[in-house]
């Protein structure tokens, strides 16, 4: 992990929130910037009272054990058996292929040490807790994830289509109690400012169509559509900028443009909630949490190659279709091999430096994620079906 990644920025903002100051516009000695919500500066107020290389640790230490939690509880869950009571060869395969297929995501996440695998762990405790029952308990891990990083917001709509009142309430609550905590330590009024001046240095300034953060390391749909209809720089190499722009429009109609593909991701995950409401469980429910982890790079504003790694819980479902239910459906499995192939060996790491951030600048890794969303739903498709273990339903 480096010395100048994230958990430096998180302690920094911490000391900052704790002497009353502004936590948006003072960068850490390296020059980095915090962007999340006030509470996430709160949780890491106990982190001040360690020294730098100790709190490097620790994030690192603590991000590989929430992975493997997150890993095993998805699957667990997923299965409906405890972890470690399914079969050592069934265990070591799935483990293995989803996290050969993020693997690159989870290198860069604990590279720079950021709060990624810590959100997908809240969200699979929560998705966890609801499959007991624990329906208020379930929001509250899911609200709080969101609290953190708005990444998971997505799950918002999956609930909403479901009418899952009681986990809805659990979120409304955790959201109240992460507005209002940062207030036990600078008062109401600073609590407040502090959320007025994420709304409007973070939120808002990152919307689509501002051709802000528009660059390739942001492979998100709202920073690809600026990139295609704004005149922004796309990518640098060699201290030269290129741009991909397909045509210039108005801001105001790239602003429309970046909200209705925002839309239409949250509309996807209402129709995959609605349609397959009544399908077995494994398609009904984890088939839908995995379709939502999916499309969240793709709903989110920013989106960096490190958040990735909230892919693993959607390549552990199709790993388990492909390998343990057998289902040979040639589209599925063309489907998932695509998506690998667009968001893994485009980048740099295999295709130069050059072409990894002209791939990146086009879309391609949005391509990919989309085709393992369509592999997802595919699978569900087929599941309604009756379609499972052995199939050889051809396409």
């Amino acid at each position: 992990m480096r010395r100048d990644g994230d958990p430096e920025l998180f302690v920094h903002a911490a000391r900052l929130l704790m002497r009353g100051q502004d936590i948006y516009i003072t960068p850490t000695p390296h020059g980095n910037y915090y962007y999340y919500p006030p509470f996430f500066a709160f949780l890491n107020i106990p982190l001040t009272l360690l020294p730098a290389w100790a709190v490097t640790v620790l994030w690192a230490l603590a991000s590989v054990a929430l992975l493997g939690w997150s890993v095993a509880a998805f699957y667990g869950g997923m299965t409906e058996r405890p972890f470690f009571s399914l079969p050592a060869r069934t265990r070591w395969v799935v483990c293995f292929f989803s996290t050969l297929l993020t693997a690159r995501f989870i290198v860069l996440h604990l590279r720079f040490g950021q709060t990624n695998i810590f959100v997908l762990a809240l969200a699979v405790l929560g998705l966890r807790w609801l499959a007991r029952e624990h329906r208020v308990r379930a929001g509250l891990a899911t609200g709080l994830s969101m609290a953190v990083k708005l990444t998971t917001l997505p799950f918002g709509f999956w609930f909403l289509a479901r009418r899952g009142g009681r986990v809805l309430l659990g979120m409304l609550l955790a959201g109240l109690i992460a507005a209002a905590l940062p207030a036990l330590v600078v008062g109401f009024k600073q609590d407040a400012d502090y959320h007025r001046e994420w709304v409007e240095r973070v939120a808002l300034e990152n919307a689509p169509g501002t051709g802000n953060w528009a660059s390739n390391g942001n492979i998100s749909l709202r920073a690809q559509a600026d990139r295609f209809f704004l005149k922004t720089d796309a990518f640098g190499y060699k201290g030269r900028l290129y741009r991909v722009t397909l045509v210039e429009l108005p801001a105001a109609i790239v602003r429309l443009v970046g909200q209705l593909l925002m839309l239409s991701v949250a509309l996807a995950i209402v129709l995959y909630a609605v349609r397959f409401r009544r399908a077995p469980e494994l398609v009904s429910r984890w088939g839908g949490y995995a379709f939502v982890f999916s499309l969240i790079p793709n709903f989110s504003t920013v989106t960096e190659i490190p958040h990735l790694v909230i892919l693993l819980p959607a390549y552990v479902y199709v790993v388990h279709l492909w390998h343990v239910l057998r289902v040979e459906d040639r589209a599925f499995r063309a489907l998932v091999v695509l998506s690998f192939i667009l968001t893994t060996l485009t980048t740099k790491t295999f295709c130069g430096e050059f072409l990894g951030r002209l791939f990146a600048s086009l879309g391609v890794i949005n391509l990919g994620m989309l085709l393992l969303s369509a592999a997802i739903f595919r699978a569900a498709v087929l599941g309604a079906r009756g379609v499972g273990a052995d199939s050889s339903l051809e396409a």
